[in-house]
């Protein structure tokens, strides 16, 4: 729905377009993305959530770019520590990442099985992890893009990743 302003005295109306942001939530819903959960170790313990805004960025060094929330507990972390694991999430890890989305930030690594590889978690189960050091940030709307240099990367053929398609946790095909 189109809304008409009356401009300021002796100047014409001005059409208004409708908020683009519903219509583009549902298109993002309809963009499969692989499922990872972003962790980090703070002073307070480690700290994660669950993402999918993550790309490869570079083979030469080998690097990835992420986007979390500027409000993000995580991306505050990462910022401060310089460094993060992405550890892609495997079919069966379902619980694992809705709890990295919904869960009290405090409480997200309760009962969690992970190791430490250059400082930062590695989540068992992962279909693949890549431990980075940070190399450069930009502010972008709402969310901040975190460059990072792998240092270290693993992966188990054997699982299948998961993806995220629709609002629903999905395994990706296997190929």
């Amino acid at each position: 729905m189109t809304t008409i302003e009356g401009g300021p005295s002796g100047q014409p109306a001005v059409e208004r377009p409708p908020d683009p942001r519903p219509d583009f939530i549902a298109a993002m819903a309809h963009l499969p993305a692989l499922v990872t959960v972003v962790a980090t170790v703070g002073p307070d313990g480690p700290a994660g959530c669950t993402v999918s805004a993550v790309l490869s960025l570079s083979l030469d060094p080998p690097s990835l770019l992420l986007s979390l929330s500027t409000t993000s507990r995580t991306a505050r972390e990462i910022l401060r520590t310089g460094g993060f694991a992405v550890n892609a999430l495997s079919a069966e890890q379902v619980e694992l990442a809705q709890s990295f989305a919904t869960r009290a930030t405090a409480h997200r690594f309760d009962g969690v099985d992970y190791h430490l590889r250059h400082g930062q978690p590695v989540l068992e189960r992962a279909a693949s992890t890549v431990v980075c050091t940070v190399t450069r940030t930009a502010s972008f709307g709402d969310h901040v893009l975190i460059a990072g240099e792998a240092l270290w990367s693993a992966f188990d053929a054997s699982r299948v990743p998961m993806i995220r398609l629709r609002r629903s946790y999905l395994p990706a095909a296997r190929t």
